[in-house]
């Protein structure tokens, strides 16, 4: 290929290039694909006038919609300036401007595409076809309510297994043991299926019918005879075996092949057979008989003979079957799936791309493609190598003929197929439209390192090889752009070779016994990349190597890798030197090590009795208790009993307060945030911790799960056969000035200034436990999942599928550098096969090999052709490439030395610019409550409910390694335990949101006058709650106490039990107008109002945002009672630990601590307000409302005196009326 006489005969233009019929774009690394859907669209709208809402984009991700939507929105503003200040933009933008007949016309079509922008349906592939299932529900017979779930699962598992229990328990003894011996569960099953049931298309092969089991009765009758004979023929046999004919080193202990005889013949069924057994027939006695020796013979041995014989027929006969229900399954789960889907009203994201499929395909559906080529007149579909044949299907039907449509993506950036892209599909797409562009202007990278990636992979073509392996992705070579700019990367002394190639040659290998160990040369070219980060960054200290006019730092190189252990691996090497680096996106937060120990912590947790569960959770680093110090605390029973005790806290505390609340009191408890930073990637441990906490916390809370169920979950998600969702992928636990660790599938779309590659040469072949999966160019490239073992041919088209996408990753893994690359290569074990060993030493002769693509076995050349190589041969080819390459290639055999220990330049003085601010503007209008106003209280405490009862706050951290904290006097160390010594008391039992949601069911549940009745209720309610039946006697009492309570001496027989059903009013709901309130407002409204001095001040404190609109609230219990109404709240608040934490002091403390005295006169004024709706001009406060009281249900003991757990107080009527005008926003 001729590099320098390029053709660009088939360049987008994107002024020029007409928007008609089915387009497809490719678009080369750094090419501005982006760009290139905005002025597509900026077009669409001046030349085609169409409406934003009648320009369709779809994308692969949310993240994508995102900056797509963001990015055409600016080329509108950024055309609209250009046109109302006379100026033209950039290039595209002043051509277009020039372009366009009706200038004036032009400008009101861009500034009625920007207003009604928020119409633009830029989506998803997934959330386009949940848009028209909606939309045209009764077209695609969707049901309106469907269940959306993210993690089918469950469901295949069910059916699995049933599918297991149908095909195996019935079976006869000898299948199943076989089956067994052969691995076969449910769990085979899951496997072979997981990764293609989102696949509706894929053939599965080979097709066979089930078999019987003809042989069954004769290996059952030779069996017998074996058995039968054993008795009689064991002495004899024994002889034959030590017989001096047979080899000795086949037949050197004979003693243990009868041994194993007899075992064996003692078990039923026969199979499977031991190691050995053919030792007893006649075929190989005879082959390990010594030369000119007499083959001993026996009838027991000729019967063994027969057995193996029919055994073989059996076993081939069972293999039948084995094989057939591997293929059975599939067609199980494509029959049932969808079945169970229905039943339950649920589907899967698949599920809305196969239902738009077959809508679109059954009677009727051309209508549907009519409806909406109405509504769309033109789309674009981003990323669309990493299309499937299903998506590719709708977007055929429904756009392939008298519509516009873009497919835009890159055939050499397909590397997605774990996720079921499918790059067949665009090469059949490539086949059907009617115009075919490339875009080959590279924006992204320095025009001498687009030199050198053109020259890499030319190089496969000048040996008459595909660059990558299909002729139907060919490699256009790109053309770098001058971009003034564009900062220069400056490094003194070094050659200005943009693309390094480091060589490791067989004798540096052995040197560092890394020759055949591939542990050992990952951590060496580890260390290798460390030490030139190191090197670079030394020559940076000393202005040696500047970007521009700023020093090269840390945050300017990337690192990329295949697998998540890789960057492990180079995160330790740059540890060694102190180099600060960071993860970006490798891997999912449930393979991380902290979810293992968040499982054995929350087990412990969960069990604090179990030993085994406590001691595995102690001995996290989570919690940093050593081996040592665990053995000691179990030889001595108080440091045990006292761990005990204290995870016995946490496990009442998430019983009563959920997940969340538990978990921060243990962090704080037990120091784990100092503790976890203590470690040399505590940041990254910290981050995956905090991570999962916040994740088990919404599923705890969506899902209703309790502690055994979220710890399930958990146990489940990590899994690797589980549903990986993106929101689950570890979190950058940095945005510091780091050396980037990313995965090359992370990468994809992203640029860094240095790159990094150091593990290009993973093998292409097939692991001897994948199933063969290939598309058949012969059949219009469907896929085919191949599950017989011996079919070698799928096995050869598998893997020159794999090494096809390996060289796509490596495509991907060297464009994304702007200004400098490294690629580390060598004769590692098994780069054989390896995209590098194919693309960089490629076999010659492909071209004029005259047999198909589809009868060679590429991959097997290759790695022949490469380890066939010299040293000499090896340096030879790699020199070419250089010497080609017009100095923008160096090859740079690897010194083996020491990297140099980074030291960070000394902070110097920076200006600070207004950090943008990303977070959201509250809107005052809202509907407020009590609940809204407390919420966020500037003193550091949580508030699960405010309007529900809360426990005592938990104590403080612990004061030693094996001593749980101490309790305040009269409070608990953590909510739901006392220490009372009566544990049937009432102030025994549980605290916290889960015990005040119960009592207070209760009291809504009681007729006051009915005492008879009271023990059922209790009783009922117990069991509703999941509370033990022996509290009901405890809470009898107590309510017993609160109904014979006088509530207020003042008023003769005030008294719950003389107020009948009628006369209550029970949890009233209210709403009313809110004016504008503030904190401030809120405490100014309190002064002087007859309520503590410094209460007006503390209100004043409180932290919400401005409110207006409406108030909302709940009284538990409104009463009348001798004409006069009268407001209870229930409150079943533990203060402590007997009756003498009940007084009105102590109450008086909770009351405005707690901000209860805010709650009460809010509900007074909406009760007032009420009362004045319904009674009219006849009401009169002071004459009919008698007051309000919070009754502390714990403490109310009318033995003990009225004041004994009853808070009680009227508002003045001026105080209600000043809150009424502040607060009410009247009509």
């Amino acid at each position: 290929m001729n590099l320098t006489d390029m053709n660009e005969s088939n360049h987008f233009d994107l002024v020029h290039s007409p928007l008609t019929g089915a387009t497809l774009i490719e678009a080369s690394a750094g090419t501005g694909k982006t760009y290139a859907i905005t002025a597509i669209f900026l077009r669409f709208l001046l030349e085609q006038q169409l409406k934003v809402s009648q320009i369709l984009v779809v994308t692969y991700t949310v993240a994508a919609t995102e900056e797509l939507r963001d990015r055409i929105r600016r080329q509108i503003r950024a055309a609209i300036a250009a046109m109302e200040n006379g100026t033209t933009g950039d290039d595209f933008t002043g051509g277009l401007i020039r372009s366009l007949a009706h200038p004036k016309e032009g400008l009101c079509l861009l500034k009625a595409a920007l207003r009604n922008f928020d119409e633009a349906p830029i989506f998803t592939i997934h959330s386009f076809c949940q848009q028209v299932l909606r939309e045209h529900a009764f077209e695609s017979l969707s049901l309106f309510d469907t269940e959306l779930i993210t993690d089918e699962r469950p469901l295949v598992e069910e059916i699995v297994e049933d599918f297991w229990r149908r095909n195996f328990y019935a079976a006869v003894p000898e299948f199943i043991r076989y089956a067994r011996e052969k691995k076969y569960g449910p769990e085979t099953f899951l496997k072979i299926t997981r990764n293609s049931i989102s696949q509706p298309d894929i053939r599965i092969q080979p097709e066979i019918q089930p078999t019987e089991l003809h042989s069954l009765e004769l290996f059952r009758h030779s069996l017998g005879k074996v058995k039968a004979a054993w008795g009689a023929a064991r002495p004899e046999v024994i002889g034959k075996l030590k017989d001096p004919g047979l080899n000795k080193t086949s037949f050197r202990n004979p003693d243990v092949l009868i041994s194993l005889m007899d075992q064996w013949l003692s078990r039923e069924g026969g199979l499977p057979f031991f190691p050995g057994w053919e030792k007893f027939t006649p075929v190989v006695l005879k082959q390990k008989t010594n030369k000119n020796q007499q083959t001993p013979g026996h009838p027991f041995f000729d019967l063994c003979g027969e057995l193996w014989d029919s055994a073989q027929i059996l076993q081939r006969e069972m293999d039948h079957q084995l094989l057939y229900l591997k293929t059975e399954i599939f067609r199980v789960l494509r029959r049932e799936l969808p079945l169970k889907k229905e039943e339950q009203n649920i589907q899967s994201y698949d599920d809305l791309l196969l239902r738009v499929r077959t809508a679109l395909g059954k009677p009727g559906g051309e209508a549907l493609s009519q409806a909406l080529r109405q509504r769309y007149r033109a789309a674009l579909i981003d990323e669309f190598q990493d299309t499937d044949p299903v998506q590719y299907a709708i977007f055929q039907t429904v756009f392939g003929k008298d519509s516009i449509l873009f497919l835009i993506g890159d055939p050499k950036q397909a590397i997605y197929s774990f996720r079921s892209a499918d790059l067949f599909s665009y090469l059949r797409a490539s086949r059907q439209v009617q115009n075919r562009y490339s875009l080959t202007h590279n924006w992204r990278s320095e025009p001498r390192l687009v030199a050198a990636i053109n020259h890499v992979f030319a190089t496969p073509g000048q040996h008459g090889r595909e660059p990558f392996v299909f002729a139907e992705i060919p490699f256009h070579a790109a053309f770098g752009v001058d971009d003034p700019d564009r900062p220069l990367f400056e490094l003194s002394g070094d050659a200005r070779a943009p693309f390094q190639l480091v060589y490791f040659d067989k004798g540096c290998l052995a040197r560092a016994n890394a020759a055949g160990n591939k542990d050992n040369f990952r951590r060496l070219i580890a260390g290798a990349v460390a030490g030139e980060i190191s090197r670079l960054l030394s020559l940076a200290r000393q202005g040696k190597a500047t970007i521009g006019t700023m020093p090269l730092q840390p945050g300017d190189m990337a690192v990329l890798v295949r697998e998540n252990r890789e960057a492990r691996l180079v995160q330790d090497a740059l540890h060694e030197l102190a180099i600060p680096c960071v993860l970006h996106g490798a891997g999912n937060i449930f393979d991380s090590p902290e979810a293992l120990e968040m499982e054995r912590l929350l087990a412990g947790v969960a069990e604090p009795r179990s030993e085994k569960a406590l001691g595995t959770a102690l001995v996290t680093d989570i919690m940093g208790v050593s081996g040592e110090a665990l053995m000691s605390a179990k030889r001595e029973e108080r440091p045990w009993e006292a761990w005990v005790n204290r995870f016995q806290q946490y496990n009442d505390l998430w019983e009563e307060a959920g997940f969340i609340r538990m978990f921060r009191t243990f962090l704080r408890n037990e120091d784990v945030l100092p503790r976890l930073l203590g470690y040399r990637d505590g940041e990254r441990r910290l981050t995956n911790l905090l991570h999962l906490s916040e994740i088990l916390h919404n599923e705890s809370s969506a899902r209703k799960l309790g502690m055994e169920g979220l710890i399930k979950w958990l146990a489940r998600q990590r899994d690797p056969a589980a549903t990986r969702q993106e929101e689950h992928e570890l979190r950058l636990e940095s945005d510091a000035n780091a050396v980037r660790l990313v995965t090359i599938h992370k990468s994809k779309g992203l640029e860094y200034p240095l790159v990094f590659c150091p593990f290009q040469w993973g093998s292409s072949r097939t692991r001897k436990e994948e199933l063969p999966r290939y598309h058949d160019d012969q059949d219009d490239w469907r896929l085919n999942l191949v599950l017989a073992d011996e079919d070698q041919q799928a096995v050869i088209l598998a893997e020159r599928e794999s090494l096809a996408e390996n060289i796509r990753l490596l495509y991907v893994a060297l464009t994304r550098a702007k200004y400098r690359t490294y690629l580390y290569w060598g004769p590692f074990k098994d780069a054989g096969s390896s995209a590098v060993a194919y693309t960089l030493h490629p076999a010659p002769g492909g071209a004029a090999t005259p047999s198909p693509l589809n009868s060679r076995n590429i991959v097997a050349e290759t790695e022949t052709h490469f380890s066939n190589l010299t040293e000499d041969q090896s340096r030879a080819d790699l020199t070419a490439i250089v010497e080609r390459s017009g100095g923008t290639i160096k090859l740079i055999p690897f010194p083996n030395m020491p990297g140099i220990t980074y030291q960070r330049p000394p902070e110097t003085a920076v200006p600070l610019p207004g950090r943008t601010f990303t977070g959201q503007i509250p809107r005052a209008d809202r509907i407020a409550s009590f609940s809204y106003f407390v919420a966020h209280k500037e003193k550091e405490e949580d508030i699960d409910n405010a309007d529900r009862d809360q426990a005592p706050p938990p104590a403080t951290s612990s004061t030693g390694i094996f001593a749980p904290p101490e309790p305040s006097p009269g409070f608990m160390s953590l909510p739901g335990l006392t220490d009372t010594s009566d544990p049937t008391s009432i102030f025994s039992f549980p605290a916290g949101t889960r015990a005040g949601i119960f009592i207070h069911d209760i009291f809504e549940a009681l007729d006051f006058t009915d005492d008879r009745a009271i023990e059922a209720v209790v009783c009922k309610k117990l069991g509703d709650h999941g509370y033990e039946p022996h509290w009901q006697a405890t809470l009898c009492m107590m309510i017993r106490k609160v109904l014979a309570a006088p509530l207020d001496p003042s008023v003769p027989g005030l008294q719950l039990s003389g107020v009948s059903p009628a006369s209550c009013l029970r949890e009233l709901g209210f709403y009313f107008p809110l004016q504008p309130v503030t904190p401030e407002k809120l405490g100014r409204l309190f002064a002087g109002k007859g309520i503590p001095d410094n209460y007006p001040r503390q209100m004043g404190r409180l932290n919400f945002m401005p409110a207006q609109g409406f108030m909302n609230g709940y009284m538990d219990l409104v009463f009348r009672f001798a004409e006069r109404f009268y407001l209870i709240d229930w409150k079943s608040n533990l203060l402590g630990t007997s009756i003498e934490y009940y007084g009105q002091d102590a109450l008086r403390l909770v009351m405005e601590e707690d901000y209860y005295l805010l709650q009460y006169h809010l509900y007074v004024l909406a009760l007032d307000q009420y009362l004045r709706s319904r009674m009219g001009a006849v009401y009169d406060y002071e004459r009919h409302f008698g007051g309000v009281f919070y009754l502390f249900l714990r403490g109310v003991d009318p033995a003990r005196g009225s004041d004994c757990g009853i808070y009680r107080h009227r508002p003045t009527p001026e105080t209600i009326a000043t809150l009424a005008r502040g607060l009410i926003e009247m009509k």
